[in-house]
């Protein structure tokens, strides 16, 4: 079983990543140039390490080799990914998971080597679509590649009780910010002590990944 994982690229899907394998109790080294992003992680990662992970020199000091899995999580330059993933396939390492940002850049690191590449955006759209398709979700609006509203008819369990006893946004990271009556008639949410009613339609926002929970 895969236990240690390098994490080569802090943005949000990379920093997500590291501290979820962290959560469930694996060792994880994180590598990126940017000194604030690791900075951020210091304390909740096994390791990590401030460098620039197109050079190898920084890669082997960094103890990559060491890993039994690597995951490329650069999404701001093609060239750099397919580079690094290059790199830690002639070092050696096991199994290397790249990030694709289009069907062409997935077919170059599988041609260098790569033994998996994932679309997060486009694995959270599918899971989030299916997820749609089954519950009580009458829309759902894009705002961004990231951030999204979306209305949701009230679940039984939180009829009859107020955001606040629910605690939404701490659980679930989204904000309800209106509410829709039987009738269809939008309320500006102001009250979050005001109890939920039955047959209530809820709009929600925040993150695609948020709102996939929630649903």
């Amino acid at each position: 079983m895969t236990r240690s994982f390098c994490i080569i690229g802090l943005g949000s899907f990379g920093s997500n990543l590291a501290l979820t394998l962290m959560k469930n109790r694996s060792q994880v080294l994180v590598i990126d140039n940017n000194e604030d992003k690791v900075d951020a992680l210091a304390d909740r990662v096994t390791n990590a390490v401030c460098g620039d992970p197109t050079n190898e020199s920084v890669l082997r000091a960094a103890g990559v080799t060491s890993y039994d899995c690597c995951v490329v999580c650069l999404s701001d330059s093609m060239e750099n990914a397919t580079l690094v993933t290059l790199m830690l396939k002639e070092m050696g390492i096991k199994k290397v998971v790249a990030r694709a940002s289009s069907d062409l850049h997935k077919k170059v690191l599988l041609k260098v080597g790569a033994d998996m590449v994932v679309f997060p955006e486009q694995d959270m759209g599918k899971k989030l679509a299916s997820n749609l398709t089954k519950t009580d979700v009458f829309e759902y609006i894009n705002l961004s590649d990231k951030f999204s509203i979306m209305e949701l008819k009230a679940p039984k369990k939180w009829i009859g009780k107020p955001i606040t006893e629910l605690n939404i946004r701490q659980k679930y990271g989204v904000n309800v910010i209106a509410m829709k009556d039987q009738d269809d008639n939008l309320i500006i949410f102001t009250d979050p002590n005001k109890p939920i009613k039955e047959g209530q339609v809820m709009v929600i926002i925040g993150s695609n990944s948020d709102l996939a929970r929630i649903v």
